[in-house]
């Protein structure tokens, strides 16, 4: 953030600082918690410091980690941005509405949610809630309507520097916009210009602050970082340029920028006493990406994953685990134990559940959901797994995971994989374990076939090398 907006936004920040005070006090012994979730775009699974990444520090997304619940073996319903934000909202397989990849959004053959179906913020609204989106939206519903306050939304992805008229492409527009696909750019290039991941947290920062003391809110932070396209801060540019190939030194800065903000987002709570009542749920929305089609340097590796999935095999698009499997984290100082770290396969379609319990919220029968409320097993009430299978698809493309067998589908070529004992997924045991492999995939088979067609009828599978 320029100078003098960050000079202004600590002196707001101070003075609002006894407001949410006496608001905070005045909620004293109220039992819904406040909820806060943050969504990251593209962050690998090996990135955060608290899944052992070494590129780039994480302090704020590490310290969630240390006060709350760590998932290692999350995962998000789909290994890119509009499915994967399908399930997490919806609560449910995203591909039960139609939406299997990307595409399925487009206008003019967008899947639907039905009316009955609630979404997380909708069911937290009729619940009683005050509910705010800030940043990445890209799910099928208005977000004016699911939503009582939306600030940056972002349809697919936006520049992170504004143009001369103050204007980011791809922020608030009218139609879902791009950005300008223009990779590797260095700012601000004037000094008032603010830095987009800055003013998502910022706005933020202002929505918590400005609470009415009455009412528990749900506020839903859609960072698109660390999403392209490639632009960071000069300052940040300076202290990671040490790192290469390019673009890992841009990837790094963005992605230390949005944990500063995730860091004063944290800190807003602390200071007007809302840190111990507030659930705060972290995670990503898909595996790290390879190079793009678009923008792409022609001096930056074409063969290069742009972040860390860790021991993770494969990225953003793909099954193999790099490509669904999330950091995921769950805080809630008032109700959950610090420290905790949980190894039984979830999903991020369990945050809709998760989080209506949480807030006491009764989810209505025609909201279908394939989630589960994750807080029984994190308070140790339950035993065993969430889930005993969990299903991806994308036309003859998917996987299924039962306990850790992972049955990978690539069209006619199935591998069966034991996770426990190669989280790399580099030995195929379908020959070894016959009768796993024939049950796994008669599940994944008889599941498919209870789905509705995908609602891009001329969408087609992403063809694998």
């Amino acid at each position: 953030m320029p100078v003098i907006k960050y000079a202004l936004f600590i002196l707001a920040s101070l003075a609002a600082i006894g407001s949410c005070r006496a608001n905070a006090e005045a909620r004293a012994g109220a039992s819904p918690p406040n909820i806060i979730l943050i969504l990251a775009d593209d962050l690998g699974y090996g990135d955060p410091g608290c899944y052992g990444g070494k590129l780039v520090p994480t302090p704020h997304i590490d310290s969630l980690a240390r006060d709350g619940a760590r998932f290692t073996d999350a995962y998000a319903t789909a290994p890119v941005c509009a499915p994967s934000r399908c399930g997490l909202m919806t609560g449910a397989y995203n591909q039960r509405f139609g939406c299997q990849w990307n595409e399925d959004e487009y206008p003019g053959s967008a899947y639907v949610i039905p009316p009955g179906h609630l979404t997380l913020p909708e069911a937290l609204m009729a619940g009683g809630y005050f509910t705010g989106h800030i940043g990445k939206w890209n799910v099928a519903r208005d977000a004016s309507k699911v939503f009582h306050e939306v600030h940056d939304l972002i349809g697919f992805e936006a520049d992170y520097f504004p143009d001369h008229s103050g204007h980011y492409q791809g922020v608030d527009e009218k139609k879902r916009g791009n950005s300008g696909k223009i990779q590797g750019v260095t700012g601000p290039e004037r000094p008032d210009d603010e830095y987009l991941t800055d003013r998502i947290g910022r706005h933020a920062v202002e929505f918590i602050q400005r609470q009415d003391p009455k009412k528990p809110f749900f506020l839903n932070i859609g960072f698109n970082a660390p999403h392209s396209p490639y632009h960071a801060k000069k300052e940040l540019m300076v202290e990671f340029s040490h790192l290469k190939p390019e673009p890992l030194n841009y990837y790094a800065a963005m992605v230390s920028s949005m944990d500063e903000n995730i860091g004063r987002i944290l800190a807003t709570l602390k200071e007007c006493g809302m840190e111990s009542n507030t659930l705060v749920a972290f995670t990503s929305d898909n595996g790290p990406t390879g190079a793009l089609r678009m923008g792409w340097r022609p001096e930056w590796p074409r063969d290069m994953i742009v972040g860390s999935a860790g021991p993770l095999a494969g990225k953003k698009g793909g099954f193999l685990e790099g490509g669904v499997r999330e950091p995921f984290v769950i805080r809630w100082p008032a109700e959950l134990k610090a420290g905790v770290t949980y190894s039984q396969p979830a999903s991020t379609m369990d945050l809709h559940p998760t989080l209506c319990a949480a807030a006491g919220v009764s989810v209505p029968n025609e909201t279908k959901l394939d989630g589960v409320n994750l807080l029984p097993f994190l308070r140790g009430g339950s035993s065993g797994a969430p889930h005993k299978i969990l299903f991806w698809k994308n036309g003859s493309l998917g996987a299924v995971r039962s306990g850790d067998w992972k049955l990978l589908l690539k069209g006619r070529k199935v591998q069966l994989f034991h996770l426990k004992r190669d989280i790399g997924e580099t030995k195929d045991l379908a020959r070894e374990n016959p009768e796993i492999f024939k049950s796994l995939h008669a599940a994944w088979t008889e599941w498919s076939a209870t789905l509705p067609p995908r609602s891009n009828s001329k969408s087609k599978p992403v063809k694998k090398k």
